[in-house]
């Protein structure tokens, strides 16, 4: 429930957006309020992941979720464009806490071989909230008040929070508030915030509202280097408890996967954000038709991501599924270059549901994959670096995609002839369109058009690197008899609180002791000597 509240919010705000940019007259803002809710979402991954080893899973997942109800209601009552920008930013703090947490309660509860299942009944709440939030936002969009889009996650949570309370069971570590907040590496958290900030928002500024060799990007894109080698100095040098654990970056399948997760945000976020956009103003839909044109595509990912994770599950192997899911999805993605050259409805789905059969399988294997690569009290970190990596990927595919969609549009409206009152009205607002005397629109349209293949094509080169890095991939076996039951939490003082995710060595000594430990009980009269024997 808690992740259909988090999941909701991405797939209903794409709906409701050219609206609200109509409504702030705010149009060429739009790809920031994403990058906003990124870049916020992104800083605070590494700070949940250790705040749940030292504080608890159940108190930290309270606190995201009141962090995003919080941003939430801020967005229902924006008055302005700068003031729904700001409360993106609040949600976004929130969201990156529960998509993280979801992933590590998860590996506490469930074992390494059964995760691949869970994870993919996971992905296929979000497939669903993909699914009803783009219809739900444009009935509001429609028939209500975009403002409802946001107001509908506070009659989740009512809904959600007291379930949790009475139904997940989790241990807490031990010990005083201080030795807690003195265990969490704030150096690590600050660097790698800012770091995320001076990344992210040069490239979405960037031919956008600045030009690219303005004083502003040129100093942002600067102010990262720093930033970035600060992180890793003080993860290296100076934390006693650090976010990140330097080793990590030396595990082959870690930093594979990983990168794979960078392009599969920029694939996927670039499809999910753009869409909805292209059949609203191209296609002529209304935002509650445009929302049930998105259908195929979370179709297809309900579908794939439900056999990929049982599959996983069954058979103990993840890697025949991230091969073909990387590369369905480049097919997909493809096939969208003719998407933008038809108005047939068949073809759309057909392309659609292709897209969505190959990104699907990537929601619940790249997670079990991570997580096997690592001992267990890697677990949280790896899970909210997952998160980290495929939501920065997402960030900057929308703000790459935003400023050669901005400036194809720009320069293919200055020539092509449209008088400069109706070029810079189709500027100001997508929606707008629609009062273009006809003589200008169909020219206003066809340079839509033409910006919208420039994404579509530039989406292409970041699937086929998602496709190629699977090679690189190494598979870690998955034990089916590894330990189910959520192990008795450490001291705060080790910030460390282990769930039954493992890596291979780690699964086989357990199964080991679980083995000794069986037959030692099964004979509880051998003498000391029969029970060495025996062990």
């Amino acid at each position: 429930m808690t992740m259909f509240m988090a999941a909701l919010d991405n797939s209903i705000v794409s709906t409701a957006l050219p609206k609200i940019g109509t409504q702030f007259s705010a149009s060429n803002k739009v790809e920031l309020v994403f990058t906003c809710y990124v870049i916020t979402f992104n800083a605070f991954q590494g700070l949940y992941g250790k705040m749940s080893n030292v504080f608890g899973r159940k108190p930290t997942v309270f606190f995201a979720i009141s962090i995003f109800c919080t941003g939430s209601i801020l967005s229902g009552v924006s008055q302005s464009m700068n003031m729904f920008l700001g409360a993106r930013a609040l949600t976004g703090i929130g969201a990156g806490g529960i998509f993280s947490l979801s992933n590590i309660i998860i590996a506490d509860l469930v074992s390494i071989r059964d995760r691949g299942k869970y994870q993919g009944f996971i992905s296929a709440v979000f497939a669903i909230s993909a699914l009803v939030g783009p219809v739900m936002g444009g009935a509001f969009v429609d028939k209500v008040s975009w403002r409802w889009c946001f107001f509908i996650q506070i009659a989740l949570a009512v809904v959600t929070v007291p379930t949790m309370t009475v139904m997940l069971k989790l241990p807490r570590p031990k010990g005083d508030i201080w030795s807690k907040i003195k265990a969490i590496d704030w150096a690590g958290t600050f660097f790698m915030a800012i770091s995320a900030v001076f990344l992210l928002l040069p490239t979405n500024l960037g031919g956008n509202l600045y030009a690219w060799n303005s004083p502003l990007i040129i100093t942002l894109y600067v102010l990262a280097i720093p930033s970035i080698l600060m992180f890793l100095w003080v993860e290296a040098k100076h934390a006693e408890n650090p976010i990140v654990p330097p080793y990590l970056w030396k595990n082959h399948n870690v930093v594979t996967l990983l990168s794979i997760n960078v392009f599969m945000g920029m694939t996927f976020w670039s499809l999910m954000f753009y869409l909805p956009i292209y059949f609203q103003i191209i296609e002529h839909e209304t935002a509650t038709n445009a929302g049930l044109t998105m259908i195929p595509l979370e179709a297809g990912v309900f579908i794939s991501s439900n056999i990929a994770g049982i599959l996983v599950s069954k058979y103990g192997k993840y890697r025949p599924y991230i091969f073909t899911g990387t590369g369905i999805a480049a097919i997909g993605i493809c096939l969208c270059l003719v998407l933008a050259e038809t108005s047939s409805k068949v073809i759309h789905v057909v392309v659609l549901f292709v897209c969505g059969m190959g990104v699907g399988q990537l929601f619940p294997t790249l997670i079990v994959a991570i997580q096997a690569s690592v001992e267990r009290k890697d677990l949280a970190t790896v899970s909210a670096l997952h998160n980290f990596f495929r939501m920065t990927g997402s960030g900057f595919g929308v703000a790459i995609n935003g400023a050669l969609f901005q400036n194809n549009l720009n320069s293919g409206l200055e020539s092509s002839g449209v008088p400069v009152e109706w070029s810079n009205l189709a500027k100001s607002s997508a929606q707008k369109i629609v009062d273009i005397p006809e003589t200008y629109r169909g020219m206003v349209e066809e340079v839509y058009l033409d910006s919208m293949k420039t994404v579509f094509k530039a989406t292409i080169p970041m699937a086929v690197m998602m496709f190629v890095l699977t090679f690189l991939i190494r598979h870690v076996r998955l034990n089916a008899k590894a330990a189910t039951s959520t192990p008795e939490p450490e001291r705060v003082e080790e910030t460390t609180m282990p769930a039954s995710g493992e890596s291979e060595k780690g699964m086989e000594e357990e199964v080991v002791e679980m083995e000794e430990e069986k037959q030692s009980t099964s004979a509880p009269s051998a003498t000391k000597g029969e029970k060495e024997e025996l062990k």
